[in-house]
């Protein structure tokens, strides 16, 4: 198919080299110790002109303000980028998105690959306290605690007692994680999951200093209080303004990180941040003004790169008129992806006719998408008037239920909805109202389930599509559109429980079936990440699968 095609030039198969590696290898023998460490993994090339500049500070825009900065609360693309630069798990993903030794020097994994045992090597916090294990056993756990409510407990489900404990149905001492001494952390997993590796790099598992976290409730929210583990260190955070780190000298790496630290300011508007740009005043951007995307991407100034994620817009199951699968499917059906795409969106996206993006690669070979296919067609119009048509006479309307499309504050969510509105309106005769929401308010809407019709973007958590069906299992924090079904909630608990991977992967495709026959999302596109690096910039690591991270950044003299 065209579309695979073109995903694949972007690629060339690095996506699917990479998730095979944080996929099915993981549970094979760790890395050699020092795979991570002196400046190999990450080394960035310099630039013509020779050194690096050790005193300069990289200057990015991180948009708005980030919603948490404690670990497994903050669990969204803006908190998610500082705390990478300031905290850091058991396990950091390397220049080649392969998990290496961070916290951790090394690890066993038991025959029976549940049980991972962690040795810490020294290291401090940014306080001077040692971080331990103990330290990582009281994470883990806080991970899970319901009274925290945090929207990032269910990856920390795979391991044993977690769910339940996190449900209520079980305790704190039932979580099978435990430090057995100040340097040794066990982990005992529910079943075999190759790719726990790859999950724990994800934010959400990073230690928090015991100590501190139970004597002030409000650590995080403040420079002066946060205590980190990572590269760089707290500065400054002047709320919804800007965020100052600096080169952590405590950190166990410290010799790979070569500049002075990150400034981040907030500006959310694609046009200021593109003149901010280009007149030097940030080092990079993540996005690029929609009416020059095309043009400077043709030119070669904004590069493109493949993300294994989705943009969608989630229909709220419980919310007429998304209460009825034959109306969802008409605003599924009723959009040209293609055109919005090279007219609006404009980085190269395939468009998105199912749910688990392009990237995942099945056990013997070949991608879960590509086997899996499509689940219905691009902008089929008439299909679509029909399903909207029995819709309608299925629930008694003659007039449809009035249906708002929310999003988030950016002009290319605006430019997106804008142009799905005109074709709700010319496709099936709909008016869709338009709303806008800044980020954090948005969000927090969106979890809390209030939201009719609105956008997300999904990246992927980890390297295997389990991560996008386990979203919508009934009540998962992940869900947030009220969407339930008993058979689609039984077989992703047996894909949980399944060790062999060929069975696994077939019953994933099963699960995906299930989820597409209702419905309760409408796909956009499968992502790519369009950027721009001023040309002293060297190292920054854009994973397919991750955070983005400034660690091995080399900032060349101009």
């Amino acid at each position: 198919m065209k579309r695979q095609k073109a995903w694949k030039v972007l690629s060339t198969a690095a996506l699917l080299a990479v998730l095979a590696v944080t996929g099915c290898s993981q549970s094979a023998a760790p890395p050699q110790q020092g795979a991570q460490g002196g400046s190999t993994p990450g080394q960035a090339t310099q630039d013509a002109g020779g050194q690096a500049d050790m005193t300069a500070k990289l200057r990015l825009n991180l948009k708005t303000e980030p919603p948490s900065l404690d670990p497994p609360k903050g669990f969204d693309s803006t908190s998610n980028e500082v705390l990478n630069a300031t905290m850091e798990g058991l396990v950091r993903l390397d220049k080649d998105h392969k998990p290496q030794p961070a916290m951790a020097e090394k690890w066993t994994v038991s025959e029976d690959g549940k049980t991972y045992t962690f040795t810490l090597r020294d290291s401090k916090w940014s306080n001077g306290d040692p971080v331990t294990a103990q330290d990582f056993e009281f994470a883990f756990k806080r991970i899970l605690d319901p009274n925290n409510a945090f929207p990032s407990a269910f990856l920390a489900y795979y391991i044993d007692g977690g769910e339940a404990f996190n449900k209520g149905e079980g305790t704190a001492d039932g979580v099978k994680v435990k430090a057995l001494d100040d340097k040794t952390f066990e982990v005992h997993l529910n079943a075999p999951a190759a790719y726990f590796l790859h999950i724990i790099t994800q934010p959400t598992f990073f230690p928090v200093n015991k100590k501190v976290v139970e004597s002030n409730p409000k650590w995080a929210e403040n420079a002066s209080s946060l205590v980190t583990n990572g590269p760089f260190k707290m500065e400054d955070w002047v709320h919804d303004q800007s965020v100052k780190v600096v080169k952590n000298d405590g950190y166990w790496d410290k010799d790979s990180v070569k500049f002075a630290g990150i400034d981040w300011v907030m500006v959310n508007d694609e046009n200021t941040q593109y003149q901010m740009y280009k007149t030097s005043q940030l080092d990079m951007v993540q996005t690029v003004p929609i009416d020059m995307k095309k043009e400077l991407i043709d030119s070669g100034e904004a590069k493109v790169e493949p993300e294994a994620s989705i943009y969608y817009y989630r229909m709220n199951t419980t919310m007429p008129p998304f209460t009825n699968v034959n109306v969802r499917k008409a605003f599924a059906l009723a959009i040209d992806r293609k055109t919005l795409i090279e007219n609006v969106v404009q980085g190269k996206q395939p468009a998105a006719l199912a749910h688990v993006p392009l990237g995942f690669p099945e056990p013997e070979g070949g991608d879960f998408r590509e086997k899996g296919g499509d689940f219905f067609k691009d902008n089929d119009v008439e299909q679509a008037k029909e399903l909207l048509k029995k819709g309608m006479e299925e629930e008694g309307w003659t007039t449809l239920p009035p249906v708002t499309l929310t999003f988030n504050t950016s002009d290319t969510h605006k430019a997106i909805a804008q142009v799905l509105q005109e074709m709700y309106k010319k496709n099936l005769g709909v008016d869709v109202k338009l709303e806008n929401k800044e980020w954090n308010v948005f969000l927090a809407d969106q979890r809390a389930r209030k939201l009719q019709f609105s956008r997300s973007t999904i990246p992927a958590d980890y390297g295997d599509p389990v991560n996008y069906l386990e979203l919508f299992v009934t009540d998962h924090p992940g869900n947030r559109i009220n969407y339930s079904n008993k058979d689609y909630d039984a077989l992703v608990e047996k894909i949980r429980n399944t060790a062999n991977e060929t069975e696994r992967f077939k019953l994933m495709h099963d699960a995906e079936k299930i989820f597409m026959d209702d419905m309760p999302l409408v796909p956009i596109y499968f992502g790519t990440k369009v950027y721009m690096d001023q040309s002293n910039i060297k190292g920054i690591i854009r994973h397919p699968v991750g955070t983005i991270d400034y660690k091995w950044v080399e900032i060349g003299k101009k």
